[in-house]
């Protein structure tokens, strides 16, 4: 796996690229940024939200159930120390799908034992609770 960074304005705007795709890196303006751009802590989140999705929609699918909707929030508390890690992450999942719970609480538990590795690499750090919600 690669990407590149590059540097685009005085500041701390920055562009990502990683095959094919691109995606602005800032500050907010009150630590000297632009706000042009996703925060790389946010970007972490989105990793989380981004992994669980593939690896429980994926999961699901293997098990012929369909998937109507999905979508997930994330909320986060970073320690007031520095590094700022993230403490404590909330995952919330919502899904509207024929899967029974049997099969939901399987792929979830799959997710984070075994297959999202943005899981693994947060949890390290911080406690994770995901949450479903059927839509």
């Amino acid at each position: 796996m690669k990407i590149n960074l590059d540097r685009i304005d005085s500041g701390f705007g920055m562009l990502a690229h990683a095959g094919n795709h691109q995606v602005f890196l800032d500050n907010s303006e009150d630590f000297g940024g632009q706000d042009i751009g996703f925060r790389p802590m946010q970007l972490m989140l989105i990793s989380l939200a981004g992994c669980s999705a593939i690896d429980i929609i994926s999961i699901l699918e293997k098990g012929r159930h369909t998937i109507r909707t999905y979508s997930s929030e994330v909320h986060a508390v970073r320690r007031k120390e520095m590094p700022r890690i993230f403490e404590k992450i909330d995952l919330i999942v919502t899904v509207d799908t024929d899967a029974t719970d049997g099969a939901l609480d399987r792929a979830v538990e799959l997710t984070k034992t075994k297959y999202c590795s943005a899981f693994a690499v947060l949890e390290a750090s911080a406690s994770i609770h995901l949450t479903i919600i059927r839509a």
